[in-house]
């Protein structure tokens, strides 16, 4: 994994090293190993090297083709390069390096904007050439690594992470309501928007053009999704030994590298079938990674032991005691933006952990998302049944009856949930509210609109004849992972330069799954069968078989211990940047109710918590 950096100024106008190096360094800890740039006239790309495959001076970036015409910059990994280069050799091309990213460049020249359909892997890249005069940049299928953008009057920008972009003056730092109004609705920024007005996410999945010396018109395209195409048909057995075999394959291309490589391991189906297949590819012993906290309940550590005993692992478990008023401007740093999910707190200490030992570690992201693994798609499936089972006047009476319950309570969501359509549904299970909305100012509740014009409703919206429960993996995958899940990872494991690979993402394994339809994979009320069903061939039952933990803090208790003092201060800050944005008045009266057990409203005090920081950091 690497940082990249790169801009565009108007013809006529040059690019400067200096600005091109100071957007490359403000991302140092995504590459502490090699940096490199490239100046041509008006175009300037910047690089900071994670090295991991070919980790030779011959592999440091920007990397060229033969006569230096096409040059990349590259965040991620290719994991089919082999047979890509071979294939490419055979075609007359030259190597001068055993590195994955230089099929990128061969393969533009054979295949042009085509080569992203070619590649298996993670990644975020911009390949200049310059016969064409063009820039191309793009993000991979499930956008497992991240890719910002500006294009403004002083020309084009692009950076892995946000600090880059911001890096440049050219670049503004004037906000946007609605990013803002999604970091306390969702608890992070959605699809394209961020919390700037200027700067903007390729969508996973996408490539942008952008012809350097004409008008400024960005070509921006799609080149793959995920399309559900459930069976019912289909042999259950022949479709699970296909699904076993290519997991497998994509276990064992995840297993390439030149530095130390090992996984985490929570003792959970997804990263136990994951760590299971390693060994069983591996040349040698397979060293898991696990963090232990002191309370009890969000504790893994013991099960993690178990399946690493059963399978053999070198396995290592460092309990850490979790500070979240110590680790919060870390984070803040980390993430650029307000992001809410407080699990980044423990994927923060088990990167810290496992980056002492290895540079790249396999995940079992995608699981729950690829497989029906929450127990929201059951709950919001079994609401909607009952909503459809209601009439006009008993869904306007479950309405009616749940305004008059407190804000937050679980009952008044339920009685809420029943009076609203299958759209709706799906985004209060992902912690929607509208009793969010009274925590945004007028402006910024405009500037957000209403949740069914959002992409996140449209996404479930667009495979309307499937089931719910399907619908609702269909919009997890080009939403939550996306915008949550695989942001937090990213950001946690990268700022501390540890590489994390996730073969349940590999798109061949994601297309296999797309086959098998929802309700077999949630039988009787277990979750993810599929998988525990692979599972079960590689590691025993009663060490699987225990109700979903999730990666997760104590947050709740903590808003009534050690965060409470600091939540108070943050609330009798009348001067904090967040008060334009986000009600002090209701704020409050959430912590107060939180503190009084009528609630829990840790969620969204949280992040308030991390937007106080944020402010503090970027906008004081």
């Amino acid at each position: 994994m690497c940082g990249i950096a790169g801009l565009v100024r108007p013809a006529g106008q040059s690019a400067v090293l200096e600005e091109v190096v100071a957007m490359r360094d403000a991302m140092a800890h995504r590459g502490p190993d090699a940096v490199g740039h490239l100046i041509d006239d008006n175009v300037g790309l910047g690089h900071r090297r994670l090295s991991v495959i070919d980790t030779s001076s011959a592999a440091d970036q920007p990397l060229f083709n033969e006569d230096r015409q096409v040059s990349v910059v590259f965040n991620g990994e290719i994991f089919n390069y082999e047979a890509l280069c071979d294939e490419l050799a055979a075609a007359g091309h030259r190597f001068g390096s055993r590195s994955d990213t230089e099929a990128l460049v061969h393969g533009w020249e054979e295949w042009g904007p085509a080569v992203v359909s070619r590649l298996r892997g993670q990644f975020a890249f911009a390949l200049w050439d310059r016969r064409q005069r063009t820039l191309f940049l793009a993000r991979d299928r499930f956008g497992q690594k991240p890719l910002h953008y500006a294009a403004t009057a002083e020309g084009f920008f692009f950076a892995s992470e946000i600090k880059g972009l911001l890096a440049h003056p050219a670049v503004s730092a004037e906000l946007d309501p609605a990013g803002l109004g999604q970091a306390m609705v969702w608890g992070h920024t959605a699809a394209e928007t961020t919390a700037y007005a200027e700067i903007r996410r390729l969508l996973p999945g996408h490539t942008l053009t952008l012809a350097v010396d004409g008008p400024r018109d960005l070509r921006i395209l799609p080149y793959w999704s995920f399309e559900p195409c459930p069976d019912p048909d289909l042999d259950a057995e022949a479709w699970l030994e296909q699904l076993d075999a290519t997991i497998a394959e994509a276990v064992r291309l995840r297993l390439i590298a030149d530095v130390p490589l090992g996984a985490f391991l929570s003792g959970g189906i997804d990263s136990s079938l994951v760590v299971a297949h390693m060994v069983r590819q591996a040349g040698g012993a397979v060293r898991s990674f696990a963090v232990g906290f002191a309370e009890g309940d969000y504790d893994e550590s013991q099960h993690a032991a178990a399946v690493a005993a059963h399978l053999g692992t070198d396995h290592r478990s460092d309990r850490v005691t979790p500070d979240a008023v110590a680790v919060l401007p870390q984070l803040v740093a980390a993430y650029d933006e307000p992001y809410g999910d407080a699990s980044a707190i423990p994927t923060w200490y088990l990167s810290q952990s496992t980056r002492r030992h290895v540079t790249v570690a396999l995940s079992g992201d995608g699981g729950d998302e690829l497989f029906f693994g929450y127990t929201r798609y059951a709950q919001s499936a079994t609401l909607a049944r009952w909503g459809e089972l209601a009439s006009p006047a008993g869904r306007q009476l479950a309405r009616w009856a749940s305004r008059l319950l407190p804000r937050g309570s679980y009952v008044g969501r339920a009685l809420d949930r029943l009076s609203h359509t299958d759209a709706e549904l799906y985004l209060h299970a992902l912690g929607y509210s509208s009793a969010h909305l009274a925590l945004l100012t007028p402006a910024v509740r405009e500037a957000l609109g209403p949740p069914a014009a959002q992409r996140i409703a449209r996404q479930f919206d667009r495979f309307g004849e499937l089931p719910f429960v399907e619908r609702c993996r269909f919009a997890d995958l080009g939403h939550y992972m996306t915008d949550d899940v695989l942001t937090k990872v990213d950001r946690a494991s990268m700022a501390h330069s540890l590489e994390v690979r996730c073969p349940l993402l590999d798109h061949e394994v994601a297309e296999v799954a797309a086959r098998r339809p929802a309700a077999p994979q949630m039988q009787g009320g277990v979750l993810k069968r599929s998988l525990r069903d692979l599972a079960y061939r590689y590691v025993p039952r009663e060490l699987l078989d225990r109700p979903k933990q999730g990666f997760s803090v104590p947050l709740e208790h903590w808003f009534r211990g050690p965060l409470q003092p600091v939540m108070q201060a943050v609330l009798a800050d009348q001067t904090s940047p967040i008060w334009e944005y986000y009600e002090r008045r209701e704020a409050t009266r959430r912590f107060s109710h939180h503190l009084a057990g009528r609630l829990d409203a840790s969620p969204v005090l949280w992040r308030l918590l991390f937007a106080h920081a944020w402010a503090e950091q970027r906008l004081r």
